[in-house]
Order: C-alpha cells, then structure tokens, then sequence
C-alpha cells in the first residue's frame, strides 16, 4: 500500500484508530486525548512533549482542511516511532487552526521522530493528502468499522489507480 513513498499501513497503527468517539469540546482537549493515547500505545515516550509538539505546529499555520477534516502533526524527540492515529467522532465539533475554524469529525493526527526529519513528515502528509481528495477514501473513513476494513479499503483504492 505505497503511495508517494510512504505504505500508510507501517504508520497508521491499529491502537490509534478510535471510531465513533464523542465529541471534543475543542481542539484542546482533543490534543491532550491523543498525546495521551500516543504515550500509551509507546509511540511517544512524554505526552505532554507531544502534545506542546502538536500546538507549536498549529502556530506555523493551519491544520484543519475543510471537509470536516483535520491533519494535526508533531514532530519532536520524544517520538520513537513515526505513527499517524485516526478519530472518527460521533458528531463534528469546532475546531480552530490558525485563524481558520470549521466542523471537524474525522481526525488523523501524526507523530514524525527528529531524526525522520522533514522528508518523512512530508512524505506522510501527501499520502494523506493524496487520499483525502477523494471522495471513495473519504466515505470509506466516513463508515469504516475496523481497522483492516480501512486497510482493505485502501488496498481498493490503490488497486484502481
């Protein structure tokens, strides 16, 4: 499943795929939910490191893509291993990023080591990005079920291309 570079299954980890959550109050308390579920899963050795990672990038400019969409990313030492997590909440909720706000219900938030540098960062962003324009990869995370039902759809995608 290699798309620009990047096969999203090494990345997107099943512990970090959370469907059908209630939603955040704001992007804040989303933050602190996933750093925590980052720490947990032993992708990030200190959440609070993570989570101050995901907030300076929010400052460089916005995150939420429209589309009830948002991408947040961290990139920082304590991540020990590249991971993305995904959320798929109940019901969107605002979310702020940069001067831009919307309704946000699907999340994928990624964790990039230093190490990795800026190329790996980027090389899982248009993977994503990649996916997220179109519209069969977007109903599929709109009602996907399962991790490998994700993978699998994926897997589709990728073979009509």
């Amino acid at each position: 499943m290699e798309t620009h570079g990047i096969d999203i299954a090494d990345v997107l980890l099943k512990e970090l795929m959370i469907l059908d959550h209630e939603p955040f109050a704001d992007k804040d308390q989303l933050f602190q939910f996933m750093s925590e579920q980052f720490e947990k899963s032993g992708v990030v050795s200190d959440k609070e490191a993570f989570r101050e990672s995901l907030l300076y990038r929010e400052s460089l400019g916005p995150t939420y893509m429209g589309d009830f969409i948002a991408i947040p990313h961290g990139q920082c030492k304590e991540v020990l291993k590249p991971g993305v997590g995904f959320i798929r909440c109940q019901e969107g909720f605002i979310y702020e990023s940069h001067g831009e706000e919307g309704p946000v219900k699907y999340i994928f938030v990624l964790a990039v080591d230093e190490a990795g540098g800026d190329n790996q960062h980027l090389r899982i962003l248009a993977t994503l990005a990649g996916y997220l324009m179109r519209d069969d990869f977007r109903e599929l995370i709109a009602n996907v079920q399962s991790y490998e039902e994700l993978l699998v759809g994926i897997q589709k995608i990728e073979a009509e291309e």
